[in-house]
């Protein structure tokens, strides 16, 4: 990387003046920073699964900003925001989506609609998960726009990773209501605190009526969430249940639950 940073202080004017070759030049050594950038963000939040506070505020645009610089960080800004439709503005985009940055989020639905449309092989899931990174409401209802389009449980993976309200009302609707339980499954599993009694009412719901991956997720989630309410669908559920992982699992809920003071119930 410190290569990168001995040319940094002219390609602000590169990006805002010079030729296609030079901006594209350019776009390539700062692409490099930015996948640096984001290694350090997934190994960061790899190890931070139970700290909510710093998924939410460790983004890699951050780092990333800090490295090129204000004058080159806003030069990429106008170009994926202010500039016609190019190779550059695309390069652009990918960078900013790399990292993170909310105005990377036409870039990303725009790739998506390209490799639709030349049925390309996706994988699709970069895209949903930069969205997810991303995190905004506006990312949120990217993603709710995407929803239907095949990949639903992509989308919901994502749409857990959005400090979203909307997003959580979303997950919440179709845990209940989609038509594929492995979609259901995975819209419960990213429902995040705080507890309210919608998020109750749905998994109490899920380990009475849903199928076996549908319980083990939601007994899961009850242990997650503190929902002391579910205890009596819990004990329900494990009475004379031959599946012994999920026993297993009922079982590891009920001490927590036992163990501790659930957190308070809130309503939307």
């Amino acid at each position: 990387m410190s290569q990168s940073l001995k040319n940094l202080s002219v390609q602000p004017e590169v990006l805002r003046s010079g030729d296609t070759g030079e901006k594209l030049a350019a776009l390539e050594e700062l692409l490099e920073i930015a996948c640096k950038c984001r290694e350090k963000t997934d190994a960061v939040q790899r190890t931070a699964r139970a700290a909510p506070s710093v998924r939410k505020y460790y983004r890699p645009w951050h780092e990333f900003r800090e490295i090129v610089g204000e004058p080159v960080f806003a030069a990429l800004e106008d170009i994926v925001q202010d500039t016609a439709p190019s190779e550059v503005r695309a390069r652009a985009g990918d960078i900013m989506a790399q990292v993170w940055h909310p105005c990377a989020i036409g870039r990303l639905l725009e790739t998506f609609e390209e490799r639709r449309e030349t049925k390309a092989d996706l994988p699709s899931s970069g895209i949903f998960r930069n969205l997810g990174g991303i995190g905004t409401e506006a990312a949120a209802r990217a993603l709710m726009w995407l929803w239907g389009s095949g990949f639903d449980a992509e989308a919901a993976g994502a749409l857990g990773m959005c400090e979203s309200d909307a997003a959580q009302e979303f997950l919440l609707g179709n845990a209940l209501r989609h038509s594929s339980p492995y979609v259901r499954s995975v819209c419960i599993a990213h429902l995040n605190p705080p507890v309210t009694e919608e998020k109750i009412a749905l998994l109490i719901n899920r380990l009475e009526t849903g199928t076996q991956n549908e319980q083990f997720i939601a007994a899961m989630k009850v242990k997650e969430l503190r929902a002391a309410r579910a205890v009596p669908a819990l004990l329900a559920l494990r009475a004379g249940n031959t599946d012994m992982v999920l026993v297993k699992i009922i079982d590891e809920a009920l001490a927590v639950l036992k163990a501790g003071r659930p957190p308070a119930l809130r309503s939307r």
